[in-house]
């Protein structure tokens, strides 16, 4: 590890891409941007898997099978 004058350690930039920025070039937001898109649509399939579930159980509630 490297020291400044004062004798502080000087921390090394985290390399969030391959591009050696941390996440500051077009390529780094992009790759932000798909991430939280990620996130959202999993969360959007989860409601719509929740949604499709509680309309079959009420569907069921409301019209039950008809016996012959």
């Amino acid at each position: 590890m490297k020291y400044d004058t004062a004798g502080q350690p000087i921390y090394e930039p985290i390399q969030n891409c391959d591009c050696g920025l941390t996440g500051g070039c077009e390529k780094c937001i992009w790759k932000a941007n798909m991430t939280e898109l990620e996130k959202e649509q999993q969360k959007l399939d989860d409601w719509k898997r929740r949604f499709d579930e509680d309309i079959e159980r009420r569907s069921k509630i409301l019209f039950p099978p008809i016996k012959k």
